[in-house]
């Protein structure tokens, strides 16, 4: 056996490294698996150092041979096999939580941010991601990351104000979210750097909402704008906090006209019970123990009650009553109060007589007792006895053995025996007490011997380079020898005298070296034991419904497994394999039965095809056969040879029914075609009358859409085309319903600016008539028109009239069109509204926008002229006017 091993040397122990090689990545021996994590270090080919370590797939010696390892094309080897696995795209890689774990420790910024952009698990992007400083790859996340959680992230560590104005328009249309959480990300970082602009933007934005919540009724959101207004404030403008304060002062008198007059009435109840706490504080200064106490007690509690009711509506201005003050009253007549209480006398339990029962005594049977001590004490001797005759010819042959093993039963017959021996008996006992010790003696020195070559062999065994293996074998066969030389002399098992700590401190020293590889190993078992646990409850897990495939595939993982056992705790591969076979037993019985229940099912659906070929009705028989091609795809795979001439007999019999129907098919192919035609002129004919000047004729498009419903049109295409025609007619319908409503106030408009030129001295009276006669005739405010145009012939043109009733119009005009007026014109607008909301409170009924505007155009046709110092009124009116008439659309 010696020379067959010296001449068979294992392949991966051969001197050509191109055959290490090829073992390394082939082979399958316990001892090369053993060796593969040494050989990935240490061997001198870089070919066998890299098969190894791509064949264990370790993440600490691909980290460790990415720095370490003497051959360049082994470091970039190693280094992307640990990139691999530490980002989960390799098959072994480990687990995510180890990944997570692993990921802490590093510090490369290329591994970090692959990991982020490639692993699989969002968890680890998001981990990698939160370690990624470069700008540019954060972007690149915010908008190519799948999952939406490492999106935020990485838009949450975006600081750059033209970035996330980038981000927000690329994201615009494909990621609604992401823009417009980029778009309040740049409106919140421009606010915070103080930028002018995004201020008087968000501050219009707030007195406008504000403003709209007024106009309403509607207090819902008004906590919303007033914390967003505090923010802003500090800076800004004078105009925008005017505006704000104003619009919410008018918030709060529109909530509760009557609060004022409470509060105030509130404030002098306050004050009267400020002033009979102080009075009764005064009279509780002079008062004795249990003076007046009644009647301070009444009045107190009459105050209480009153001050509690106040505190409890208040809901503003500073408070008049102390509550301390009521409560230092309250605990001056507590003490008032309080009375001595009296004294109370210790009531004394009466005594309980306790009998105590004197315990009855036992009469002992003296004379059964001493006969039971001589029945014992002969049995002793008797057992004594007979041990000797065990031993006696044991001593006799010299059988050491067996003199070990009768020994002990001899000393614990003589111990029972005690002093009381008989002198036959004890002479037995001394001689072989004797011959024992001398037996003993001679082999203890015999035993030592050996012992003193197992403690030798022991000292040089972590010198002579064996595999850990190979010196734990040997550490447990010296130890085993040496408990059989201790059991052979009826020694303790863990004797304490030198020789034997000798022996054990060897045994550490040799087994020390060996220990972190060991420790590996235990670490590699536990996880594939884990791996083979996990494997067996998927096994055990998989669902009743679970389809052929699924099963084959837990069947192939669980062979696998069991293939495997080799790298699990051996103390544990019994019970696997057994688990592993009882595993693969229930699988293949349960896909045998799918594989049946597939085979059955497909049986029939042939059968039924095969009648189909005579059916008389073909339309039917191509609905019946396209439905058993449906449940044919949805019954399942079964095995694949059966499968294969079950798939060409149901084949032939399908295709026998679909061609019968062929020349039916190129005739139905035909009319959809002319229908589809059909259906495109008809979409022409509305696209037409979309973009024709003139209202299509009544009936027109209700004809071409019962036309349209007769065809019976599916293709989307055209249903798109149909439904977008539709639109653009509504649109066009929309455009003329808008110029038409306000086609009243531009002519009122056109009419104003001829006058206004004429009252300029622009054109004269004759020029202007004629240019209001060639004008549409006016709708709004015509009689005051007129007016105006007569006055124009009598050079009466009223300059006379004050701006302030101008102003007034005017300023109604830019409340009612939501346009600023200028802050000269603020009090005034202020006194407007207040007017206005007081007419709202007393029930006054609104007018409707156009009649509103109706009214305003004509107030202000009426004025006349207004003053030269007052230029501006014009383009007020003009952008006012604008204003309002997009309010009207």
């Amino acid at each position: 056996m010696v020379l067959s091993r010296l001449f068979s040397k294992p392949r991966w122990q051969s001197k050509d490294a191109a055959v290490r090689r090829d073992a390394v990545a082939r082979d399958d021996e316990s001892t090369l698996r053993a060796e593969l994590p040494r050989l990935a270090r240490e061997d001198t080919d870089a070919g066998v150092r890299l098969a190894a370590l791509k064949r264990l797939a370790d993440p600490a010696l691909a980290q460790a041979l990415a720095h370490d390892d003497r051959d360049e094309g082994v470091r970039h080897a190693a280094s992307a096999l640990f990139t691999d696995l530490l980002s989960g795209t390799h098959a072994n890689a480990p687990a995510l939580p180890e990944r997570l774990r692993l990921l802490r420790g590093q510090d490369d910024v290329r591994l970090i941010e692959h990991i982020a952009t490639r692993a699989p698990e969002a968890e680890l992007r998001l981990a990698a991601l939160a370690r990624v400083a470069r700008p540019a790859l954060l972007v690149e996340r915010v908008t190519a990351d799948t999952d939406a959680g490492v999106r935020a992230a990485a838009l949450a560590r975006i600081d750059d104000e033209a970035q996330l104005e980038r981000i927000a328009e690329r994201a615009r249309k494909t990621d609604k979210v992401t823009s417009r959480g980029a778009g309040e990300r740049l409106v919140r970082l421009r606010l915070a750097r103080g930028d002018a602009a995004a201020v008087r933007d968000h501050a219009r934005t707030l007195c406008e909402s504000l403003e709209a919540s007024l106009r309403r009724g509607d207090g819902s959101s008004i906590d919303a704008i007033d914390e967003a207004w505090k923010a802003i404030e500090a800076q800004v403008e004078d105009t925008w906090r005017t505006r704000y304060v104003a619009a919410r002062e008018l918030v709060e008198l529109s909530r509760d006209p009557q609060r004022i007059a409470d509060l105030r009435e509130r404030a002098r109840e306050r004050e009267r019970i400020a002033s009979e706490i102080a009075d009764l504080e005064q009279e509780l200064r002079a008062a004795t123990a249990h003076e007046q106490r009644d009647a301070l007690e009444t009045r107190f509690n009459l105050l209480a009650e009153r001050f509690a009711e106040g505190a409890a509506h208040d809901v503003q201005g500073p408070q008049i009553v102390d509550a301390r003050r009521v409560h230092a009253i309250a605990q001056r007549l507590h003490e008032l109060a309080m009375l001595p209480s009296p004294a109370v006398a210790p009531v004394q339990p009466d005594r309980v007589a306790i009998d105590a029962e004197a315990a009855r005594r036992r009469e002992l049977d003296l004379v059964a007792r001493r006969q039971r001590e001589r029945d014992a004490e002969a049995a002793t001797q008797a057992a004594l006895s007979a041990a000797l005759d065990v031993i006696e010819p044991a001593i006799a042959r010299g059988d050491t053995a067996a003199i070990h093993a009768a020994w002990p039963a001899v000393v614990e017959q003589r111990k029972r025996a005690g002093a009381g021996l008989p002198a036959a008996l004890r002479s037995r006992f001394d001689d072989a007490s004797a011959a024992y010790e001398r037996l003993a003696d001679w082999q203890r020195w015999s035993d030592n011997q050996r012992r003193r070559q197992l403690c030798e062999e022991l000292d040089a065994l972590p010198t002579t380079g064996l595999h850990p293996d190979a010196i734990a074998t040997r550490v447990r066969e010296a130890q085993a020898e040496w408990s059989r030389l201790d059991a052979l002399e009826g020694r303790a098992a863990h004797a304490a005298d030198g020789l034997a700590r000798r022996f054990r401190a060897a045994c550490h020293a040799a087994i020390a070296p060996t220990r972190p590889y060991f420790e590996k190993r235990d670490a590699v078992r536990k996880a594939h034991g884990a791996q083979t646990q996990a494997l067996l409850e998927r096994a055990r897990a998989v669902e009743e419904g679970a389809s052929s495939r699924d099963l084959l595939a837990v069947r192939r993982d669980v062979a696998e497994g069991l293939r495997a056992l080799d790298r699990v705790d051996p103390r544990e591969r019994k019970t696997f394999a057994q688990s592993l076979k009882d595993a693969l037993g229930a699988l293949d019985q349960r896909v045998e039965a799918l594989e049946k229940a597939v085979a059955d099912a497909k049986s029939t659906l042939i059968e039924r095809a095969e009648a189909l070929t005579s059916e008389g009705d073909v339309r039917a028989a191509m609905s019946t056969a396209r439905d058993l091609q449906k449940r044919w795809q949805s019954s399942g795979n079964g095995r694949r040879a059966r499968d294969e001439a079950q798939w060409r007999a149901f084949r032939k019999a399908v295709d026998a029914v679909f061609a019968r129907a062929d020349g039916e098919r190129v005739q139905h192919q035909a009319r959809e075609r002319e229908a589809l035609d059909a259906a495109a002129a008809l979409c022409d004919e509305l696209d037409a009358l979309a973009v024709a000047d003139a209202a299509p004729a009544r009936g027109e498009v209700a004809r071409i859409d019962a036309a349209w419903s007769a065809l019976g049109i599916g293709d989307p295409a055209l249903r798109r085309r149909h439904e977008s025609a539709h639109a653009a007619l509504r649109d066009a319908a929309e455009r003329r319903r808008r110029t038409e409503r306000r086609a009243r106030f531009d002519t009122w408009l056109r009419h104003y600016d001829t006058v206004r030129a004429a009252e300029h001295g622009a054109r004269d009276v004759q020029a202007t008539r004629d240019a209001l006669a060639a004008l549409p005739a006016l709708e709004v405010a015509a009689e005051a028109m007129r007016h105006r145009v007569e006055l124009l012939a009598g050079e009466t043109i009223g300059r006379d009239i004050a701006a302030d009733v101008h102003r007034d119009v005017l300023i109604e005009l830019e409340r009612f069109a939501g346009v600023d007026s200028p802050p000269a014109d603020r009090q005034r607008r202020l006194d407007l509204q207040v007017g206005l909301l007081s007419a709202r409170l007393r029930g006054e009924r609104a007018a409707g926008p156009a009649e509103q505007l109706d009214a305003l155009l004509v107030r202000w046709t009426k004025t006349g002229v207004f003053p030269a110092d007052s230029a501006d009124f014009d383009a007020r009116l003009e952008h006012a006017l604008g204003r309002a008439l997009e309010q009207l659309d």
